[in-house]
């Protein structure tokens, strides 16, 4: 398997292309989780748990 690693006739750009890529994209994503404010993560944690008053008005109808 080693091997087949190591032979890779050219093809070595596509491996490092697709680390880069997977890299950019985990840097960009941890880069904005930190710039992210407090206030907005909580709202989106605490969004799908929050019922609106139309929903509840609706449901006892």
């Amino acid at each position: 398997m080693f091997k087949q690693i190591t032979d890779l006739n050219g093809d070595e750009r596509y491996l490092i292309f697709s680390l880069l890529v997977f890299l950019i994209f985990f840097i960009a994503v941890g880069i904005m989780l930190i710039r992210m404010k407090k206030d907005y993560s909580k709202h989106m944690s605490e969004m799908p748990l929050e019922e609106s008053e139309k929903e509840i008005t609706n449901t006892q109808e």
